[in-house]
């Protein structure tokens, strides 16, 4: 728990895929079945050889910004052109299964693990194999496992990754006399007690039902 008491890597050789090696860069392949190289009608993605297409999800100004200045390095550096649709965080996640099955981009942004695999197994992502070859040294066995489908092949490359964390106010706590919990049943312990107090033991922001879900995500996990 944590208190809230007031107080470049190098850029690669030119290539559609080079943009997942280098420039921090996209995560996975759509291409219902076909091979990202071979971007047609059907992928959705680009058909100049000379561009590639990005789904993101990086609405907000800043990471927009931030992404915005590596793809025209790797613009610069590659010759490629990076055409990027961006979507608003929640709309892209409420119309992911129609992009993938419509005409999606060349490479999209998504999460590790089963919410990647899930695609991964319908066909709707193409293996990435070739472009872990030259990455795989950077990355620890965790996030490499993350990043591979059912089929035990790669689909993704880790970009970002943040803490899922439980704050709390030290004056509340010093108030009551309640100790930081450090085992789950303390924890349970500990938000019986709140209860009997008058207090709601775990708040957090829901307007968008996704915070709910990752929230027991982390529960039944750990």
């Amino acid at each position: 728990m944590r208190d809230i008491s007031p107080s470049g890597p190098s850029l690669p050789s030119p290539s559609r895929r080079s943009l997942l090696r280098g420039a921090g860069g996209a995560v996975l392949l759509a291409g219902a079945g076909v091979p990202l190289l071979s971007a047609c009608g059907s992928s959705g993605g680009s058909s100049d050889p000379k561009s590639v297409s990005v789904g993101s999800n990086d609405s907000d100004a800043v990471p927009k910004k931030a992404y915005a200045d590596v793809y025209a390095a790797f613009q610069k550096q590659s010759g490629l052109t990076v055409k990027v649709n961006t979507k608003d965080h929640n709309t892209f996640q409420e119309q992911i299964n129609s992009y993938l099955q419509g005409t999606p981009d060349d490479v999209f942004k998504w999460f590790a693990g089963y919410r990647m695999q899930f695609f991964a197994e319908k066909g709707l992502a193409s293996p990435i194999d070739d472009v872990w070859e030259k990455i795989g040294g950077n990355f620890p066995d965790a996030m490499k496992k993350l990043s591979k489908g059912a089929d035990g092949k790669y689909y993704f490359v880790p970009m970002t990754t943040y803490p899922w964390a439980v704050f709390y106010r030290k004056s509340v706590f010093a108030q009551h006399g309640y100790q930081v919990p450090t085992t789950w049943d303390q924890l349970v312990a500990l938000c019986k007690q709140m209860k009997k107090d008058g207090l709601v033991p775990i708040a957090f922001g829901d307007k968008d039902a996704w915070p709910a879900m990752g929230t027991f995500d982390q529960i039944n996990f750990r």
